[in-house]
């Protein structure tokens, strides 16, 4: 490996160099057609048309020849770079959306081999897909010089991708890379080394990402997406192409589809934990039908580490695990033991979400964007520098079923280094699907600090209250929400689906006065450890005990007045020495159950 680093420059001067220098022969044309699978967006293209741009709501002027700026943020120069906008142009379909395509690729091609930034193989990958998918559309037509030099970029770019990978690119951008290598591959069959190398690296790709039960190593639900449209798009290419398909992009197209399945809402978008949004239900059922026959829902994820209960029209997702291993952990967040709640096609309790603006995307890591317990100036994980995790809790769960119901039962350990002690979350789903039921509980505490509960609401969930409890109404339903400790209605951010939304989350606290009670659940009297049980997930190693500190982030409250606030717990420095270990704090419990339909 370290010879490899050391040669880097080397290898990628070596693959660049032009094949119209007379180093091979260069075909006039694709020898397999290949159709880009996915459908664009014509307003997206008509802005094109016009020298715009328009990405994840931001329009931008599109100056020729600029492929580059340090100020663009990073996904925006990934899809600039990555062509995949072709497919807008296509949508628009009219003879200015073809010229232009044309006039853009070749403004890419008048750049030197040692101009352009091919650094990145992934994007690197997205952009040799996208020219062979849309090359019927843009290039056909065009002159023998155009299409030459298109084929002639076509090679060196593809030899970067091998001289690059596999170091340069990993989770599901080693797969958009090794796609690209395979489209050109497939199109190219004069030149075989691109097929041997993308079937001599496939394989490890898939292994190192792809857990067995068919979730993604990085945790996040969007992720799995992307994983699961490069297989789709693979599978594809190597169907066209008659090749053989290899057992393990197969094997993995048939595990992660229904991992995927299961990880959406009613309302077929994705369920909002470590930096994923909803993404568009469309595009995902199209991918899903793209890389599987079948339409199988994953019963379980437990090498995923997320736990899903469904009863009637009722969906519960947990996350039920530590963060992802080194190296992958870069979007994780510290929420553990939150869920997300639907019934039917609404959603009801729901995670904040993530966001593309960096001071967005920090505060929306910690608990207090999470339905989940929050302990004031605590985290439960520390992010580094690099947006890796340094503190990964430990984190049980163990799930039953008994009598039709259904038993969730999770702790994590991330507060007990700082003194906050073990948080246990214990959440009843009835047979039916109208009741849902939480036991809140720390134990093992040894510093006062405050504590609430955090629920976060929909949008589209609008709140009245009555005298022992808050009605949640839903443009279908109304469900009734009760606690029996303190209920605070406050103000909350949702990010599900790329702009931020303005709604409510419901904050339970601790009643004044004390429990006595052991277990007040209807539901829970009437489970008991059933037979059939997910066994807990291996735990991380304990985490070294930490000094007591207040972090950048705490309780949603950044020190920054224009950072964004999603809570509203007022920061409290804690007492420099720890007093010694109080009894276990009086759990808390709540219910929510279908009021109307």
């Amino acid at each position: 490996m370290p010879l490899r680093r050391w040669t880097r420059g080397a290898r990628l001067a070596y693959a660049m160099r032009n094949p119209l220098g007379g180093f091979a022969r260069v075909p006039a044309a694709p020898a397999v057609a290949l159709r880009d699978l996915w459908s664009g967006n014509a307003a997206g293209g008509e802005q094109l048309v016009r020298n715009q741009t328009l990405f994840e709501g931001t329009q931008r002027p599109l100056h020729e020849g600029e492929w580059d700026n340090p100020q663009w943020p990073e996904a925006y120069r990934r899809w600039l770079q990555g062509f995949t906008w072709l497919q807008d142009l296509r949508e628009l379909g009219a003879e200015s959306a073809r010229i232009k395509a044309r006039t853009l690729v070749a403004q890419w091609m008048e750049q030197t081999p040692a101009e352009r930034p091919i650094s990145a193989p992934s994007i690197t990958g997205a952009r040799l897909a996208a020219w062979l998918g849309c090359y019927e559309f843009f290039a056909a037509s065009a002159d023998d010089s155009f299409r030459q030099q298109l084929m002639a970029s076509l090679i060196m770019e593809a030899r970067s991708i091998m001289a690059l990978m596999p170091e340069e690119a990993k989770g599901w951008h080693a797969l958009t890379a090794l796609k690209g290598l395979l489209a050109v591959a497939v199109s190219l069959p004069d030149y075989p080394e691109f097929l041997t190398r993308y079937l001599r690296l496939i394989d490890t790709a898939i292994s190192q990402q792809i857990l067995p039960d068919g979730g993604h190593i990085t945790r996040c639900p969007e992720d799995l997406l992307q994983c699961v449209r490069e297989l789709a798009e693979m599978l594809y290419i190597l169907q066209v192409a008659r090749v053989p398909l290899p057992t393990s992009v197969l094997d993995a197209a048939n595990r992660s589809a229904p991992a995927l399945r299961a990880m959406r809402h009613g309302d077929g978008g994705l369920a909002l934990f470590n930096g994923s949004s909803e993404q568009n239900p469309q595009f995902i059922e199209q991918v899903l039908n793209r890389a599987s026959r079948t339409r199988v829902v994953a019963a379980g994820l437990p090498d995923s580490g997320f736990a899903r209960l469904n009863n009637g029209r009722a969906l519960l997702i947990a996350d039920a695990a530590s963060a992802a291993p080194a190296g992958y952990d870069g979007s994780a967040h510290a929420g553990m033991l939150s869920f997300e709640f639907s019934s039917g096609r609404q959603r009801l309790i729901v995670n904040c979400g993530t966001s593309s603006l960096h001071v967005w995307a920090d505060a929306l890591r910690y608990p207090a964007a999470h339905s989940v317990l929050e302990l004031a100036d605590l985290s439960p994980m520390r992010f580094d520098a690099d947006g890796g995790v340094s503190q990964k809790p430990q984190v049980t769960r163990q799930i039953s079923v008994q009598d039709g119901v259904h038993c969730l039962s999770m702790t994590h350990d991330g507060y007990k280094p700082q003194g906050g002690g073990v948080y246990s979350r214990k959440i009843y789903l009835d047979k039916d699907g109208i009741v849902l039921q939480g036991i809140e509980k720390l134990e093992d505490v040894s510093i006062p600090v405050p504590l609430c509960i955090r629920f976060h609401l929909h949008p589209d969930v609008s709140i009245e209250q009555e005298e022992d409890g808050y009605l949640l109404h839903t443009p279908e339903e109304t469900w009734f929400f009760w606690s029996d400790g303190h209920i605070e209605i406050e103000e909350s951010v949702y990010l599900g689906q790329g702009k931020r939304e303005a709604t409510r989350q419901l904050v339970l606290t601790p009643a004044t006065t004390e429990q006595t009670a052991e277990d007040p659940s209807p539901a829970a009297a009437h489970v008991h450890p059933a037979e059939e049980t997910e066994q807990p997930q291996e735990a991380d190693p304990p985490a070294e005990a930490l000094t007591p500190e207040v972090p950048e982030v705490g309780s949603g409250l950044l020190t920054d007045p224009s950072a964004p606030h999603i809570g509203s717990t007022e920061n409290t420095l804690l007492p420099p020495p720890p007093v010694p270990q109080a009894p276990s704090k009086p759990p808390i419990r709540w219910s929510l159950s279908l009021k109307s339909a």
